[in-house]
């Protein structure tokens, strides 16, 4: 899946979506989403790399734990075709928000 795809469809959701992160001159309130390439598995062989496939991770952040947003995304990604992982959930007690991380 290439960048434009991952964004069109993150933006369906109706919350601010932005790549890898905000401008710090744009004030964000939760909840958002960002999202960012990650190491691809790519196939190589014989000096040439013959699969290189598009890896991203979707960061939500909400303020309070949010099923019902958590849950949107997951059927967003699953309407789309699109397998992912939830991965872990943390707690940023600085700045009072949940993290929830995706891999797709």
């Amino acid at each position: 899946m290439k960048h434009k795809q991952i964004r069109d469809i993150l933006k369906t959701m109706d919350i601010p979506v932005a790549y890898d992160h905000f401008h710090s001159d744009k004030k964000v309130e939760p909840p958002f989403m960002a999202y960012r390439e990650q190491k691809p598995d790519t196939f190589k062989a014989d000096g040439l790399t013959y699969y290189r496939p598009y890896n991203y991770e979707i960061e939500l952040v909400t303020i309070k734990k949010d099923p019902a947003i958590e849950e949107q995304l997951e059927d967003l990604l699953t309407e789309n075709n699109i397998p992912y992982d939830k991965g872990d959930e943390v707690w940023d007690e600085e700045e009072k928000i949940y993290h929830n991380f995706y891999e797709i």
